[in-house]
């Protein structure tokens, strides 16, 4: 046997395997007699029939046999002595064989990389925090006031309205052939302008015969496809309703369970603090992480990755009934930033022998304890689990290494066009 690697990337090698011909003949004439106790040829007993017309009848069989058996031989005969070690069972991507010739196989498969820390001290990060502006109180409470927000049945149909209609698809006779539900708010739709205006003093039960679309907007109704957007179809009203958005008083307060529009503001304005503090942590923890994978980068075995998107897909693609596959796709940037963070943070771990003592273990849960308002015995039963697990140690290394890198490091302003998506 000879043997060649060729490496492909970081993490995938290609093994190419020579099986000389005279081990290969050997090796497919042992396939041939297990064919020849088994199988019939007319004319002889079975096992007796010679081993030409045994070829001659099931060739293509026996050769198909020969390989699905031997290429994993050959295969792991190769990895032992090349003393490799895949994280995947290669695939032969290539192989070719005639008796009397010798047998060449390629392999491809995958490895771990050999990861480095080359830097992780010193760095510029990227990140802003959030600050807390006043408007964001009022912003929070809009948002409250809109969800409280009541319909109420009008007569006519006004900018701002909500309508809820029947749209007609009509043919070139003006017969009706299809009937779709349509709610919409009047003036703040995909449909066009024309349309719009036409319904504009509508009221229910009227029928109106109009355009969706013009001619050059794009449809954006799932049921109305662009070869018809521009035929005339019949709306028929069927509702037409207000938002009656409630004021912002001591009422407004009570009805949510706050003691007045004074306790109410106040408690927003603490809760989003602290909201902002969290996200700021979180966001400062993913920046430095980010950081950590730019300076430090390298590939990771693709199987892996969608491994772990895998894991993480298969809930929500039960949830929402969608192919495990589609999902999985999804998740693919997620998993792998994860698994880079981990490697690397492993890493660190070991250059800085890092770990947490039982104090420190205890200081952890005190925290957590003050910032849920419990008694810490309390908090320790109720999140004993928890707090045993391998995932609390995990995590409480991973935030020393945070520290070492921000103690070490400088956050810089962010670039113009992450500002802007930030504030989107």
């Amino acid at each position: 046997m000879k043997t060649n690697i060729k490496e492909i990337s970081q993490c995938v090698r290609e093994l190419t395997i020579t099986i000389e011909s005279e081990t290969a003949l050997a090796d497919y004439n042992k396939i041939v007699n297990q064919f020849k106790k088994y199988v019939a040829i007319p004319g002889f007993r079975k096992g007796k029939a010679p081993v030409s017309m045994i070829v001659k009848s099931f060739g293509t069989q026996i050769k198909e046999e020969y390989l699905n058996q031997k290429l994993g031989d050959y295969y792991k005969e190769a990895i032992d002595a090349e003393k490799v070690h895949p994280i995947n069972h290669g695939e032969a991507s290539e192989f070719e064989w005639e008796k009397g010739k010798d047998l060449v196989v390629t392999f491809k498969y995958e490895i771990m990389p050999e990861i480095k820390i080359e830097k992780y001290k010193g760095l510029k990060i990227p990140f802003e925090p959030v600050k807390f502006k006043k408007e964001m109180v009022e912003a929070t409470l809009d948002d409250y006031r809109n969800k409280m927000a009541t319909e109420i049945p009008v007569d006519t149909a006004e900018a701002g309205n909500i309508i809820e209609a029947v749209f007609k698809f009509l043919d070139e006779n003006d017969n009706v052939t299809k009937e779709v539900n349509r709610k919409f708010v009047l003036g703040e739709n995909q449909y066009s302008k024309l349309f719009n205006t036409k319904l504009t003093g509508a009221k229910v039960d009227d029928e109106i015969k109009t355009k969706l679309f013009t001619k050059s907007q794009k449809s954006e109704d799932k049921d109305i496809d662009d070869n018809i957007k521009d035929r005339d179809f019949l709306v028929k009203i069927n509702a037409i309703k207000q938002r009656e958005i409630p004021e912002l008083n001591d009422d407004f307060a009570k009805d949510i369970e706050y003691d007045s529009l004074k306790d109410l503001k106040s408690k927003v304005e603490e809760e989003l603090k602290i909201k902002i503090e969290e996200d700021n942590r979180g966001n400062m923890k993913t920046a430095v992480l980010a950081q950590l994978i730019d300076e430090n980068k390298f590939d990771l075995p693709q199987s892996i990755v969608k491994q772990v998107a895998e894991n993480m897909a298969k809930p929500y693609a039960k949830a929402y009934k969608m192919e495990l596959d589609q999902m999985t796709q999804m998740y693919m940037g997620v998993a792998e930033f994860n698994l880079k963070c981990h490697y690397l943070v492993d890493e660190i771990k070991k250059s800085e022998e890092i770990k947490i003592s039982n104090e420190e273990k205890e200081e952890i849960i005190k925290k957590a304890a003050e910032n849920m308002k419990l008694n810490v015995d309390k908090y320790k039963k109720m999140y004993k689990n928890q707090i045993e697990s391998s995932d609390f140690t995990y995590s409480a290394e991973e935030d020393k290494v945070i520290e070492i890198i921000t103690k070490s490091s400088k956050f810089v302003a962010l670039p113009k066009e992450n500002k802007d998506q930030t504030k989107k």
